[in-house]
């Protein structure tokens, strides 16, 4: 017997500028237009239960990249991202949690229990690539990042970027201005990360912001909630989100617990995607192509401590291909893509 739970997306913002992602066959839209993203994630990648952030919080007039110094050293933040004056919303898909088995007798509920004594400092590095006849796309992005509880607010996550690279020069060249940004993610129940707030900083331009923008998403579209009942090893449970874009796709994510060592979780995922119709809608036009072929899929493990918002390592791995046609179906544009998600 399955238990079921869905968690609903609720999002309390005014006058934020509500970002769309495309993963693969996705967009990405900020404010002045749709950019085609180089690979995103035809499908997504489980980045393990990321315990995210604030569905409110209070307001500050204080530039990126600033921190309260008292709390901040002791390991929390009373500033929040929410509601910020030039933060950026986006949204992360609802999803559903299916406990498919409970596993062993030694059950217990996954509950977060934030660590505010010291921050957390962790590394997320994504790629992502598009092949096309003729043309490879492929986009890297490491970014170091330090993250803090709020002081008062489990479900607020609060993040500073480091120095944040990318192997390819340009890239990295304009992603130096995106130092000190702030983010922050807001979370549900079973660690469920329900919107990033983006606040980057004053030097930043689109490009680096982009770039940024689409590792963030990738990374959280693809997450891994655990379930809230109690579970014990060998536990398995799925998670089905619908992700819209230029296709819209149905997510599962299949997870299983391989083992919990005090506060730490190891989770083996599979992921699996498929589009829930043959319409794939050309960025920035009315225009419509069609799918004729579709697969994307991928496996990887995570490690969950459940005193801290952002997974401590873990690797995901997907790959995919499509076929798409227009007004001549001899003429198909066959497409190959790629997606990894480390944390470290």
């Amino acid at each position: 017997m399955t238990h079921d739970s869905i968690i609903h997306l609720t999002i309390i913002h005014e006058a934020c500028n509500t970002l769309a992602a495309v993963f693969l066959s996705r967009v990405v839209t900020s404010g002045s237009g749709w950019h085609v993203r180089p690979p995103s994630r035809c499908a997504g990648i489980a980045v393990a239960a990321l315990l995210v952030v604030a569905l409110a919080g209070c307001g500050s007039d204080d530039q990126a990249g600033d921190t309260s110094s008292t709390a901040a050293q002791a390991g929390c933040s009373d500033d929040s991202t929410s509601g910020r004056e030039g933060v950026n919303l986006l949204p992360i898909p609802p999803a559903k949690v299916t406990v498919l088995d409970a596993g062993g007798a030694d059950r217990r509920t996954a509950a977060a229990a934030p660590d505010r004594t010291s921050p957390q400092r962790s590394t997320m590095v994504t790629t992502s690539s598009v092949l096309s006849p003729g043309d490879t796309k492929t986009q890297t992005v490491e970014m170091p990042l330090q993250a803090r509880f709020h002081c008062t607010d489990s479900t607020d996550l609060e993040m500073t970027l480091g120095h944040v690279t990318s192997p390819e020069p340009v890239l990295a060249d304009q992603l130096r201005a995106v130092e000190n940004s702030r983010a922050g993610l807001a979370i549900g129940p079973g660690s469920m990360p329900i919107s990033l707030r983006l606040l980057p900083a004053e030097d930043a331009g689109p490009e680096a912001r982009s770039a940024v923008e689409q590792s963030f998403v990738q990374a959280l579209q693809l997450s891994v909630p655990v379930p809230t009942e109690p579970i014990g090893p060998g536990a398995r449970w799925r998670v089905e989100r619908i992700i819209s874009g230029a296709a819209t796709v149905t997510q599962h994510i299949d997870a299983t617990l391989k083992s919990w060592d005090g506060n730490r979780m190891v989770v083996d995922v599979g992921v699996d995607e498929t589009p829930v119709n043959s319409v794939f809608a050309i960025p920035g036009s009315d225009q419509t192509l069609s799918i004729t072929r579709f697969s994307n899929g991928g496996t990887g493990q995570v490690t969950i401590d459940l005193t801290r918002g952002l997974p401590v390592a873990g690797s995901i791995e997907l790959s995919g291909a499509r076929a798409l046609v227009g007004s001549d179906p001899s003429r198909p544009l066959i497409q190959q893509t790629g997606l990894s998600v480390r944390w470290r």
